[in-house]
């Protein structure tokens, strides 16, 4: 990056912000551990809402945590969602009546496992009612959309219910978050489903990932859901090695667009992936864009009024730290424009955009980076004019305002901080061919598994998981020469915490 930085680290009653409507200018916002912003939208009264996760403030260990802002970044309120134990938003949905509904998933209910969660709020983020949904075992909530009827869509991935590794779980609520009905699809393998689109004639359309069918290791999974729940469409997009879908969203003429990864252009190095649908669900353009060296891994995309597009990815091609947010336009068509690396010395993601009602356009994710953050990662936010001002980052002429917002709601405690043990979960257990392992992790975690026969001889050595989103990560592993009988396995994380548990071998 070649952009001069202005840090200031102002609390913020200390700035005013009146006379710098048309400047670029970035914000970070939490407490003293980990905030990580997961989706962003732009709101009736022309600012934004912000939804993430939290460990420096509420109940348990960890919360929803949900952040208002104004055109220019100001923190109108901040509320956190949750009981005392671990409680993950990740996505929102801005009502008809200018309130909120929550998206994520928690294990504060009464069932076995996770449970997919829904809190509805007013316009100040005050709770009217909170749902679950799922049954014994794990079940996540990661796309919502508010319906005709002031129902909600939502999507996520189910192991309570379905025939494999994991399954698509889609749920159709009325107004009072009362289920009306659910689908689960998928097969034998690991499928997911991450966001959702309401499109003409009331049907969801649903990106997400499956390994159950397609020609590829992971392939993009693409579904049209009517109304009624009924698969209108079912289809995959990929090659070879990995297709991912993390968004989908409106775009020109009543179409959409996805965005996600793949790895098929050079394997095990993600390019960003952005696949065009026509208002008939029929695909018309794909684009991959790919720098040549590290990692590019696009997380949402949003329309502009000009007709081009923005996207926000994680990156580290480029820019100051070991990884970037990276802001990017486009072209109709995904046609690269230009593209600005953000953050600072250490992590940054770059999770999601949106286009505001005065034409501004802004980009969100998490920075772990010094000066950036008052604990270990903040929610971060940038603010660009229009979409014509994200330029190349060779161009020198662009200053940043920087200041940050500590939040001074309830600190859960600094022996929160420590790293948990790693959540784990097989399938199927026995194994008869190839199993999946999950693991549910903490923030930019990386993972690795190792399996033990009964005589303690590891006969599995190593492998790294690989991140499927939403804090999760899978490995797969054959039977292949294994003898039946017991093995233990052991999970490992890189602060060196580690999981164990029984695998059979059928």
């Amino acid at each position: 990056m070649k952009k001069l930085v202005i840090i200031l680290s102002l609390l913020l009653s200390g700035l005013s912000l009146s006379a710098q409507k048309d400047t670029i200018f970035q914000r970070t916002y939490g407490g003293i551990q980990n905030d990580v912003c997961n989706q962003i939208k732009s709101t009736y009264d022309g600012g934004y809402i912000m939804i993430g996760t939290t460990n420096s403030c509420g109940a348990g260990a960890n919360d929803f945590y949900a952040v208002k802002i104004d055109s220019l970044g100001n923190p109108q309120w901040t509320h956190t969602y949750g009981g005392p134990l671990n409680d993950e938003g990740y996505a929102v949905a801005p009502t008809f009546d200018h309130g909120y509904a929550f998206l994520g998933w928690s294990d504060n209910n009464i069932s076995n496992g996770y449970d997919v969660e829904l809190v509805r709020t007013d316009a100040a983020g005050n709770v009217l009612w909170q749902k679950y949904y799922g049954g014994s075992d794990w079940d996540f909530g990661y796309g919502i959309q508010q319906t005709a009827d002031s129902g909600f869509v939502l999507v996520g991935q189910t192991y309570s219910y379905g025939a494999g590794n994991g399954d698509v779980y889609v749920i159709r609520t009325d107004k009072n978050g009362d289920t009306i009905w659910t689908r689960v699809i998928g097969g034998t393998g690991y499928d997911i489903a991450n966001s959702v689109c309401i499109t003409r004639d009331s049907l969801y359309a649903i990106a997400g990932a499956t390994t159950s069918f397609g020609k590829g290791d992971t392939n993009l999974y693409f579904l049209v859901l009517d109304d009624k729940g009924n698969i209108v469409k079912d289809t995959t997009y990929g090659c070879t090695n990995n297709h991912v879908a993390y968004s989908i969203e409106p775009y020109v003429n009543k179409g959409y667009v996805v965005t996600g990864y793949t790895d098929s252009i050079i394997p095990g190095k993600p390019d960003i992936y952005l696949l065009f649908f026509d208002s008939n669900a029929v695909p018309f353009y794909q684009h991959i864009d790919s720098w040549p060296k590290g990692y590019d891994i696009g997380h949402d995309a949003a329309e502009c009024v000009d007709g081009d597009m923005i996207c926000a990815a994680s990156s580290n091609t480029d820019g100051n730290g070991t990884s970037a947010l990276l802001a990017m336009r486009a072209a109709y068509g995904g046609w690269w424009l230009s593209s600005e690396f953000e953050g600072g010395t250490l992590d940054q993601q770059g999770n999601s955009c949106a286009v505001g009602l005065n034409n501004n356009v802004v980009f969100a994710g998490a920075t772990d980076s010094p000066g950036y953050t008052f604990g270990d990662w903040d929610f971060y936010f940038i603010r660009y004019k229009d979409d014509a001002d994200i330029i190349p980052d060779d161009t020198a002429h662009v200053y940043h305002m920087f200041n940050q917002f500590l939040d001074t709601c309830k600190l859960t405690g600094i022996d929160e901080q420590q790293a948990d043990e790693p959540m784990v979960k097989v399938f199927p257990n026995p194994v008869t061919s190839i199993a999946t392992v999950i693991v549910q992790g903490g923030v930019d975690n990386k993972y690795w598994f190792n399996l033990y026969d009964v005589t303690g001889k590891r006969v599995i050595d190593n492998i790294e998981f690989k991140s499927s989103g939403h804090n999760q990560a899978t490995v797969h592993f054959s039977k292949g020469t294994l003898q039946p009988g017991e093995y233990l396995y052991k999970v490992i994380d890189r602060n060196e915490k580690t999981a164990t548990g029984k695998i059979i071998v059928q």
